[in-house]
């Protein structure tokens, strides 16, 4: 009979939020006194405790459950012990692995506290079956919350964890909202400016001048934890431009609810996409408002119009192709008097992303852009060139075969996916023996990985590998439709240029410099 004290036990906890409903008896801290008290009575010695509190059981890609992965890797435990196997996953197929084969490989045993599942004895028959049932409740609470929530989006329920500036959660309801009058007289404040014509930048600049605590450093004064980060590395005053765009959009100021702006379509990866803004759910006058419906239409034209309201007659040759080379974003043109130029706005919106001024003067680019057309023009027409260029370019045939071998793996991991599933089916219904099982597991897990990074290197051949004949002539053919070109026209730039990268204007050996990147259609 094996000693006890042998046993250096790892308690494994876990609480996802939905199993958070089904209350205390699922508990974190339940969880811990119930598998506390086993080793007590039974003499093992606890080294640890993983807790993953909040973390859906369909993935394992939970931190403290790699933390104990790694402390079986380092020998510190030998014993994992879970309140149920539901607490060690709900996907049948990986919960399946590790207590079939990773554990026993590993010398670990394991024991499913309220499943009555111990890897020392030989009578776990029921484990599989267990696994499969974890997986379908999982799927099927999923189907079962997707609904409860249209039905509370539909009844105008607010279903944020975080209240939306300028509002609070009724004391008596959480799923209702009632106003928090002091950052309210800010949100009429904004409002306000955007009447008087004022755009996001201006009003922006105006709240930081002003010195109005922003909504984040607010939120962490009244004790929420999320924002707490704005009082350890933001100062107090930091609105950003996306913030009040957000705030002069929201239709929940009018007193709407806006609900499923995202949703999961898959129950294990937990991956949230937006929905489209036609397709969400609006309910109207769920709430007291703390902007009236006038405003805030006038508010919205005001703002679609500025898109349109030129204030200048000057063509904006470069528009949609000019980017800043230090954060990315376009830069925009700005007319001053006679003076023309493009600048990027982050260096004062969002210092954190661009540090330096990306400024250009408008003749300069166009000097520039003009000098390097006509080089272009001079170089696809130079035979030397193209023939240069022929001996880079890889042969039809091997594009083929790369693209052949992107399809047979993909095939082939579809096949093994359901290969495993079978697999798995067949063991758990004793067709097949478990020396067997492990193996062809094992084997087949082996040629996933294998196949998984042969996959990743023909996407990365081909994601770099361009036919760069076929774009050159393409670009030839474009270029000498503008052969004897005297002058830039947008029609021009924008169909020969993908994008001008613009570099920040510093001295060199008392010479300006400033590097400006043209990337061409079709050719880079």
């Amino acid at each position: 009979m094996e000693q006890q004290g042998f046993y250096k036990a790892g308690l494994y906890l876990r609480l996802s939020q939905d199993d958070g409903q089904a209350g205390d008896s699922s508990s974190i801290q339940n969880q811990k006194a119930m598998l506390e008290k086993h080793c007590n009575e039974q003499g093992f010695n606890i080294i640890d405790v993983y807790i993953d509190d909040g973390y859906s059981g369909v993935n394992f890609n939970r931190p403290d459950f790699q933390r104990l992965l790694n402390d079986i890797d380092d020998k510190r435990i030998n014993l994992v012990l879970t309140k149920d196997l539901s607490r060690l996953g709900r996907d049948y197929i990986q919960t399946g692995y590790y207590t079939e084969i990773f554990f026993p490989n590993n010398g670990i045993r394991y024991i499913a506290l309220n499943d009555n599942v111990d890897t020392i004895r030989q009578d776990n028959d029921i484990a599989p079956f267990k696994n499969i049932l974890n997986d379908m409740y999982a799927r099927d609470l999923s189907r079962k919350i997707k609904s409860a929530k249209r039905q509370q989006a539909l009844k105008g329920d607010f279903m944020s964890g975080q209240t939306p500036y300028g509002y609070k959660h009724d004391p008596t309801d959480k799923h209702k909202l009632v106003i928090d009058e002091e950052p309210a007289e800010i949100i009429k404040e904004i409002f306000r400016l955007a009447m008087t014509g004022l755009g996001v930048i201006h009003i922006t600049k105006q709240l930081r001048e002003r010195r109005i605590m922003s909504p984040g450093y607010y939120k962490a004064k009244q004790g929420d934890t999320r924002f707490y980060r704005w009082v350890l590395y933001k100062p107090e005053h930091q609105w950003g431009v996306t913030t009040v765009q957000k705030i002069v959009r929201d239709r929940v100021y009018v007193g709407d609810m806006v609900n499923r702006k995202y949703e999961t379509k898959n129950y294990k990866t937990k991956k949230r996409t937006p929905v489209p803004r036609d397709q969400r759910i609006v309910v109207e006058n769920t709430h007291k408002a703390i902007i009236d419906r006038y405003t805030f239409n006038r508010v919205q034209d005001l703002i679609d119009c500025r898109h349109r309201v030129k204030k200048h007659d000057h063509e904006n040759l470069f528009k949609r192709i000019l980017f800043c080379d230090e954060c990315g974003y376009r830069l925009h043109m700005a007319v001053d008097g006679n003076r023309v130029y493009y600048n990027c706005t982050n260096p004062w919106t969002k210092p954190e992303r661009c540090r330096r001024s990306h400024y250009i003067n408008h003749k300069n680019l166009y000097n520039i852009v003009f000098s390097r057309l006509k080089d272009l023009v001079k170089t696809v027409n130079n035979d030397d060139f193209i023939a240069e260029l022929s001996k880079n370019v890889e042969s039809a045939d091997k594009k083929e075969k790369v693209l052949a071998d992107k399809s047979r793996i993909e095939t082939r991991l579809r096949v093994l996916d359901r290969m495993l599933q079978k697999l798995y089916e067949d063991f758990i219904c004793e067709q097949l023996e478990v020396n067997n099982y492990q193996k062809l597991l094992m084997k087949y897990q082996a040629e996933q990985k294998t196949l998984g990074e042969q996959l990743k290197t023909v996407e990365a051949e081909l994601s770099k590998e361009r036919d760069q004949m076929e774009g050159l002539n393409k670009l030839k053919e474009t270029v000498n439709r503008f052969f004897n070109f005297e002058k830039l026209t947008s029609e021009m730039l924008h169909q020969l240029i993908d994008r001008i990268e613009i570099g920040h204007a510093e001295l060199i050996d008392g010479e300006k410099r400033q590097n400006v990147n043209i990337v061409y259609r079709f050719v880079g």
